[in-house]
């Protein structure tokens, strides 16, 4: 079952935090803007990995056999967009927060995160819907399409987010 692979996103947090560390600390250091939309495409990537993997299922199909490696390769991509977003967003939640609203400005970006995390149970019911009518790679795709754009036009909005930052790297 997909849930036994759920140790994945562990296991590869373990194994990368290191080398995402050591880059943080290099002098390639990307801005966090840049971070942020890096951590999205990583998102779509992996769910581009799940679209590949469902190319040969029919559409309309009760049950389905994939290679597991889609999977893996799903978390794996997954993992490495969160080690671009979360650290580093908790990182500059407390550098740029005003002092006396830093503990606030976490319970903002814990109370974000569970908004999207509803959101993202909420869209993913519609599985059903869109497989029966499009396909399991067009739901996927879906899925790889939002935050790649999103991590675009993260990009193309980095300079103007690293003059609101007022130098703090």
């Amino acid at each position: 079952p997909a849930s036994w692979f759920g140790i994945l996103n562990s296991f590869f947090i373990v194994a990368f935090a290191p080398i995402f560390s050591r880059i943080w600390e290099s002098s390639w250091n990307p801005s966090a803007p840049f971070k942020f939309g890096l951590g999205l495409v990583l998102l779509g990537l992996g769910f581009g990995a799940l679209a590949i993997g469902c190319l040969g299922i029919d559409q309309g199909a009760d049950t389905a056999s994939v290679s597991l490696w889609w999977l893996i390769i799903a978390y794996l991509f997954h993992t490495l967009g969160e080690l671009c977003v979360s650290p580093v967003g908790l990182s500059y939640v407390s550098k740029l927060a005003p002092v006396r609203l830093v503990g606030l400005m976490f319970g903002i970006w814990f109370g974000a995160t569970a908004i999207a995390n509803y959101l993202a149970g909420w869209t993913g019911s519609w599985i059903d819907k869109i497989s029966d009518d499009y396909g399991l790679v067009a739901f996927f795709l879906l899925y790889t399409a939002i935050p790649i754009a999103a991590g675009i036009v993260m990009w193309t909005l980095t300079g103007w987010i690293k003059k609101k930052m007022h130098g703090i790297h």
